[in-house]
Order: structure tokens, then sequence, then C-alpha cells
């Protein structure tokens, strides 16, 4: 760890190339070099054409991609040297050229012409396999591959092992391959301990070489250039057809032993065009730089199994928890796991809190073979800035960084809690991209909202349909007080008084309208006279003004010829005659009621108001059959909510199907529609509007009773929710009187409590209520047939059971921190063995442990041994097994030294 400037984190220009840790190496074990004497022709023979050179020869196998080759020409070694030579001069070509390693080897024939393969370390001189060779007493033609050492295949195995070599049987299931020697022989070349490999051509035959405890690998024993040259009838071997695969941190012989201890995780035979194990397609981390008070330290990730090792306190929960922050899934911890790691929050205060405002974290993620970089800092602790590498500079991205580079954080108490409520265990399912919930939430979002909306509507439309009936009400009234009028109205004085009232409108109206016009031309008149400026007081305009002038008089006489009018008519008086006539026939109209006469002026305004309410009651007219369309508005939205519901539901189902469907699975996970009524006396509280008292009637005998009274996880229960819904909604219409009501024992204050509420505003929050769905989460113990539900089981039990379906769930990077602390050591074997190892290769996991089970028995790519840091936690060594400080650090930390391993040993085996 060094100090480093404040940008140090930001400084990084360019995405990383090659990740940490162990990665696959294609090697040809079993590869003639042009120095072989039946090189280019028949094996066994002398080639008398042209040879290739060694450097077309070697560019052969870079061209096929091969990253390392054995040099194994029989009993000899000088095509070593030649080779090696051979690729320095195409490095000082092509300075790009592709890493490539060569293996020093050799080809020999034990006695009885049985072919033996000696590799040795790409670091041993070429010279080793001349001393091999001289140990293994071969005194024959060099590079002659008919003539036999004067020494056993065990016995070459032992010297060979002596130079510190691996010993491989060439080609054991073909001619001169050591499975056609004598039974007895064969059985003590099976025997030695020095012997772990043998080359099997044939895919058929491995299960030969497995039985007898040997690794089968494939080499190609190709002695042509090209598949072309082969001669006919034979299978065609050249550079990159036949190869093994070896996962290992560094390709050397160290890396080679390694991966043969633990073949099925580490080998693998393969011919040309197999698919690359290298090319991860899951999303993956791929570094983290930490900086805090201008110390900096950068972790390295691979795309598979990461391990964090080291004593207690070193910050190996800390860097997980630093993850989980610039990351934006802080908001997943609560309740007790959210105090405890409080100090980690985005929001808590400054005297608390791990970081400070100069903290940065960046995160460097590898999603859809295009790098991300996310970068936090305490200035602005709730959103990160992200950019995606385009090959040429970072660039900008929106969103959110939860979404863009999606990780799944678990420390070993969110585990233990999962496995004491695995309700909970829903938001994980509904993180999975199968499940889609963040998607399906906007959409379901959009539905309430119309749903709402068309409610509110049909509320409008209820109040319009009481409008009208209280319109329909005081029109009566109205009309009851002028129904005496029906039979006067086509009499002289009813007819007289319509007239006489319309020629009153239309004088006032025509009087109106002609005082306006007088107005506007007096005001018209003034304009005209004033259009001559004193500019315009020049000769040539006087003709134009006098026009001007001459046109204002004839307005301005026309105005006071109207206003004499209108000063004349209003001395007449016939319109307050005409007024007085009015009053005369109303009085008249009313005296004609007899004991119903009401005044004169209660007729005018009763006769007034009727008009009007037939106006008012025109506009909300058939408001019942509006009211009947929106309601099918309201059920059709209801029932794209109810189907969106079982979306969700099927979804879910569909995932953890799924999940059910891998072969040998130990857990079964179970959603079941609608199901999870457990804790139904709070929602009703919150749907009811009652956040307190009357325990009575939320509890299991209140309300929901009914409800209650049926299997949850029938797949009929839905359709019993539906029903009690309706019971509800009729509950809260009629109280004490509904079916609910009439079966609950409740104080009365309850009615007169919920009869406060919005009747209306209720019904809706109970349409759109729907109970979560349930999760059932059931194992299957190591020494019993059936599966037993979670809860049922012991701590230990139960954290396994969730664990290892987490471990199941989805592609995207996983980060457990310390998840064997409830677990027993059967049990951590158990799942590292059976559930790490199968799932690692499609999906990251980056875990902090203790345990040796965790990081050697599920053969963890990359280990990283944290030492505590005053700031920050450091790195002491980092890689795989291969890496001397690994390796001890594994062997001291998690067993206890060397010593406490052997003696183990000889107490449990020995």
């Amino acid at each position: 760890m060094t100090a480093a400037p404040e940008s140090a984190t930001a400084s990084a220009s360019e995405p990383v190339e090659h990740h940490a840790g162990a990665r696959w190496w294609s090697i040809d074990i079993h590869a003639h070099s042009p120095a072989s004497f039946d090189f280019g022709g028949l094996e066994g023979g002398t080639t008398v054409t042209a040879k290739p050179s060694f450097k077309t020869w070697i560019q052969a196998y870079i061209d096929a991609g091969v990253d390392g080759i054995v040099v194994t020409d029989h009993n000899s070694h000088e095509g070593i040297s030649l080779a090696r030579a051979a690729l320095e001069e195409l490095r000082q070509e092509v300075p790009q050229l592709p890493p490539f390693v060569i293996f020093p080897g050799v080809e020999i024939t034990a006695s009885g012409g049985f072919h033996i393969l000696g590799v040795f370390d790409p670091s041993d001189d070429a010279d080793i396999v001349n001393r091999a060779l001289a140990l293994c007493r071969y005194t024959g033609t060099r590079g002659a591959s008919d003539e036999t050492a004067n020494m056993t295949a065990v016995d070459i195995a032992s010297e060979i092992s002596d130079l510190g070599g691996l010993c491989i049987p060439a080609h054991a299931d073909q001619a001169r391959g050591v499975f056609s020697m004598d039974d007895r022989d064969l059985a003590a070349l099976a025997g030695s301990p020095l012997v772990l490999a043998a080359e099997v051509v044939d895919d058929a035959h491995v299960d030969k070489a497995q039985r007898r405890g040997w690794v089968p690998l494939l080499g190609s024993d190709a002695h042509h250039l090209t598949v072309d040259s082969c001669p006919p009838g034979m299978e065609a071997k050249a550079p990159g057809t036949h190869l093994t695969l070896i996962k290992a941190e560094v390709l050397d012989l160290n890396g080679v032993r390694l991966a043969i201890t633990d073949p099925d995780e580490s080998v693998r035979r393969c011919r040309s065009d197999y698919e690359d194990p290298n090319l991860a397609i899951h999303g993956h981390i791929d570094r983290v730089e930490v900086l805090r008070n201008n110390v900096a330290e950068s972790f390295s990730f691979g795309p598979w199994m990461n391990c964090l090792i080291g004593g207690r306190g070193v910050g190996k929960s800390t860097l997980i928890e630093l993850l989980r922050l610039a990351l934006g899934r802080s908001h997943e911890l609560d309740g007790a796991v959210a105090e405890d790691l409080r100090r980690f929050s985005p929001d808590v205060e400054a005297g608390e809190r791990w970081w400070d405002e100069q903290t940065q974290i960046t995160v460097y993620y590898t999603k859809d073979q295009r790098q991300l970089r996310v970068s936090w800092t305490g200035k602005s602790p709730s959103k990160p800035d992200l950019h995606l590498w385009t090959g040429a500079s970072w660039e900008t991205q929106s969103g959110r960084a939860v979404d863009r580079a999606p990780v799944r954080v678990f420390s070993q108490k969110q585990i233990y809690e999962l496995a004491t409520s695995p309700q909970s265990f829903l938001a994980i399912l509904d993180d999975m991209p199968a499940v889609g919930r963040h998607e399906w939430d906007e959409d379901y979002a959009q539905l309430q909202l119309r749903f709402k909306g068309e409610r509110n509507k049909l509320r409008q439309l209820a109040a319009e349909a009481e409008k009208a009936d209280r319109i329909r009400g005081q029109l009566q009234e109205v009309r009851g007080r002028l129904r005496h009028l029906a039979e006067l109205r086509a009499s002289t004085e009813y007819q007289e008084l319509e007239s006489t009232e319309a020629r009153i409108r239309d004088s006032k109206d025509g009087d109106d309208r002609a005082h306006t016009i007088e107005e506007r031309l007096s005001a018209d008149a003034a304009i005209l006279l004033s259009l001559r400026t004193e500019n315009l007081r020049v000769p040539e305009f006087d003709a134009r003004a006098a026009i001007f002038d001459s046109a204002a008089e004839l307005l301005k006489e026309a105005s006071e010829i109207l206003a004499a009018g209108r000063a004349a008519w209003g001395a007449q008086g016939v319109t307050a005659r005409w007024a007085d006539r009015v009053m005369e026939l109303n009085e008249w109209l009313s005296e004609q009621g007899g004991a119903a006469k009401v005044s004169a002026e209660q007729t005018r305004s009763d006769r007034q108001r009727e008009i009007e309410l037939e106006a008012e009651l025109q506009e909300v007219e058939n408001s019942d059959e509006r009211m009947r369309e929106q309601q099918r508005n309201v059920d059709q939205v209801l029932t794209e909510i109810s189907i969106k519901r079982t979306e969700l539901f099927n979804r879910r189902r569909g995932y953890t199907e799924q999940l059910n469907s891998v072969p040998g699975s130990p857990t079964r996970v179970e959603v079941h529609h609608q199901a999870d009524v457990g804790l139904i006396g709070e929602e009703l509280r919150n749907l009811l509007n009652c956040p307190e008292s009357f325990e009575s009637a939320f509890g299991r005998d209140g309300i929901a009773r009914s409800l209650l009274g049926h299997q949850v996880k029938n797949p009929s229960f839905p359709s019993r929710v539906a029903d009690f819904k309706k019971a509800l909604i009729d509950f809260v219409r009629a109280g004490s009187k509904s079916t609910i009501g009439q079966e609950l024992y409740v104080d009365r204050r309850f009615y007169a409590r919920l009869s406060n509420n919005d009747a209306f505003e209720l019904e809706t929050n109970i349409l759109l209520w729907f109970p979560e769905d349930l999760v059932s989460v059931r194992y299957r113990p190591r020494d019993g047939n059936g599966y037993i539900a979670v809860d049922r089981g012991s701590p230990g039990q139960k954290t396994a059971a969730l664990l290892t379906v987490i471990l199941q769930m989805g592609t995207d990077p996983l980060v457990l921190d310390q998840p064997e602390d409830d677990l027993e050591n059967k049990l951590i074997r158990h799942l590292a063995v059976e559930t790490l190892r199968n799932i690692k290769s499609r999906r990251q996991l980056i875990i902090s442990t203790h345990n040796a089970n965790m990081v050697v028995t599920s053969a963890a790519e990359n280990i990283i041994v944290l030492e505590h840091g005053s700031l920050v936690p450091r790195i002491e060594a980092s890689g795989t097994l291969q890496t001397p400080g690994v390796r001890d650090n594994v062997c001291e930390i998690l067993e206890g030294g060397e010593d406490a391993i052997k003696t183990r040993y000889r107490r449990l085996v020995g």
C-alpha cells in the first residue's frame, strides 16, 4: 500500500485487460519439433524431404491460439534450444506476440518399447533432458524412436521425478502405450505415486486411465505442420488439434501439478474449435480501488471464485461493505444488520462513519464485454458517477449503479436473518432479471394510477347523479307552485304577460345598443377632428381636412339625434307603463291560485327558477347510464391489474421451477399466489385506517377470520381472497349489519372510527389490495430422502439451505461475508464441494472466509490475503496456491500451519 494523490483512483485511464488469479491455459503436452527424425513423414521413419523451420513451427502453434507446448522429441533434447531461439527471434520481430511457453521435455522409449513423456519446468535448461536420458541409461541414437533405454517405465518415472520433472505415459491407449504392457508391470506402474497422469488419445479409453488413478491428458503427438500434410488413413494431427487445458495462475510445471491434483476442476481434454472457457459472459468486478486520507489500495478480482482471507479484524468485511456502499446496495440492509453496519451507510452522521468527504471508491465492472467504471465519493455518497469505456476514453453514463453494475452482497448476519424469515427471500427473487420486478413495478404503478383515475371519474358521476336527483326534487317543488299557471297559459292575460315581458326585454336591448352607437359616433367625430396635425396645416391639405371636418359634423349630428331620441323615449314613460302592466298581470295570475296563492314576486322567481333548473337538469341528465359505462371502465382496469398481479406470480414461479429443476438440488423453492397472510392484521389496519387499538378486530378471529380459515397453499386461495375483498367492501358500507360485522365482536367505537373515513377511498384501496405471494423454502437433509421446511431445521441447516439457493440464483456477481459462521463444518464442505464448484463458472463469487474448505476444496481461482492497514485494508499476497505467499498464508491462517495439518492427518487418516 502506498500513499497517493487525491485523484489517484480517478486517474486510471484504461480498463483492466487481464483478470487476476487463475485462468485456463492450452498446452500441447506431446509436441514433436522439426528436430525429430520422423517429423513430416511416417512415425518411426526418417524424413528425407525438407522440414519447416523452427520459426514456422512455433508460429503455427501461436496462430492456432495455443499457450504452450512441451517439446517431446524422441530420446533427444536438441529441439528445445532451437525452439526457444526461434521464439525469441519471433518476439524481436513482433513485440506484440502473444505469450507463449515452451516446456523442455522428451519422449523416452522404455524397455519393452513403451513410450514415456518427461516434462520439466519452462525455467529449466534444455540440458536437463540430456541428463534425464543419461540417468535412464539411454545409449541409443539421439532422436531415434525404435531404440530403448535400459530401464523400465517405473524406474524412468523415478529418475524424472528426482530431476523435478513430471512423468506421463505417452499415448497409453495406442501402439507402444502402457495399456498394452503385461498386467503385473502395468499394476506396478499404476501403483507408483510418481505417475499421476497419462496421455489418452481415444475418448473411449479415458476410463482406463481413471481406473488406475491417472488423470487423462491429451497431446497432439503431431509430426506434421498441418492436417493436410498428414498421411492418409491416420488421425489428422497438427499444432492446435489436440490439447489439454490447465487452470493455473501461471503456466509452469507447478501449475500443471496443482491442476492434476484436482482434475475435475482444473483439467480438460480438448480438440480444435473448443469453446474458450476463459470467456466470461457473465458480469464481473475487475478491480476495486479505495482512497482514504491520501492512502490508496487496489484489489483485483477474477471473473470466477475469489476468496478474501486474513486474521480477525484485518478488514475483510470492510472491503465487502465498501463494495456495497459504492454500488448502491446499502438500502438492502435493515433492522439490526443495518445498525451494525451503520458506519458504512451513505446517510450516517459525520462522527459515526468510516468514510469522509475525501474518501473515494472506484469499481471497474465488466458487463456484456464492455467495462463500466463506478466512481463513488464521500462528497456525493448517494449518487456515484458512471462511465463506460468506449475503447478510447471514458464516456459519462446515466442510470443507477445498482442497475448498471448489478451485484448481490450478503453479510453473514443477512443470510441468518433470511434463514430466520424466509419470506424476506422474496426481495432477492424479485431482483432476478428473469422476474423483472423493476419493469413490472413501473407497469403496475401505471395501472394503479389509471384505476384511481377511473374510480375518481366514477365518483364524479355519482356526485352528478346525486345532483340530478336533487334538481328533480327542486324542480318538482317549483312546478308544484306553478301548477296553477298551466291552466292559465292559454288565457289572454297570460299571453299578454309573455308578450309584454318580451317587449320590455327587446326595447331595453335596442335602447342599450343604440346608446352604445351614440357614444361611439361621438368618439369617432372627435377622432376625425384630431387627424389634422400641426404638420398638416398647409394649403395642399386643406381640402382633405375639410372632408374630415364635414364628416365629423355629420357624426356629431347623428350622435345628437340619437341622444335626443333616447331622452324623448324616456320622457314618454312607455317602458314604465309596460312594467306596471306586467306587475298587474302577475298579481292577477297569483290571485287565480285560491288557497295556494303566492306573491307575484314569488311567482316571477319560480318561473325563472324553473327555467334555470331545467337547464341544470339537462347538463347532468343520463348520469345513470354514464355511471354504468364508467363502472365498466373501472372493472376493465381492475381486470388488467389482476392479470398483471398474476403475471408477477407466474414469473416468480417460473424462476423457482428452474431452480428446482437442477438435478440433485438439495433445496426446493416454491411460490404460492397471494398466500402471505401471516401479517394480514397489520395490512387491514392500514387499509381501514385504524393504526391503533381494537386488537380484537385485527386478530386471527377478527375481520380476516373467514379468509384465514382456508389453506393458503391451495391453488384456489386467490379466489378466496377475491371473496374476502367483496365482503370487506360490504363491511365498509354496512358496518355491523354486514356479514363480517355480524360475526365480529368489537367495541361500537370501532364503527364510529370506521365511519369517519372516506368510504369511497377505502373501497378503492381494498380493490387494489392483494396479499403478497408466499415463499416456501425446503431442503433435503444429507441423511434423509424427503424435503423438509427450512423453518424446521437447525440454525445451521436453515442458513445452509438459504445460502445454497442464493448461490444458484442469477449470474450477477455474488459477494458473501463469512457465510460459514452459522454452518456446521460438514455442511460447509458439502456446500463448498457441491454448490460453489458448480456455479462459479457462470457467476463471479467474492467470499470472505476463515474456512479452508471454502478456499481449497472449492478451488478458488483467486485468493487475496489481507493484513491490517491503519486506514485501508492492505494486500499481503494474492493469486493462487501456486504463489508461495498465498499458499503459506492459507496453510497458516486457515489450517493452523503445516505441522497442524500433518498432526490431524496422522490422527484421522494415517
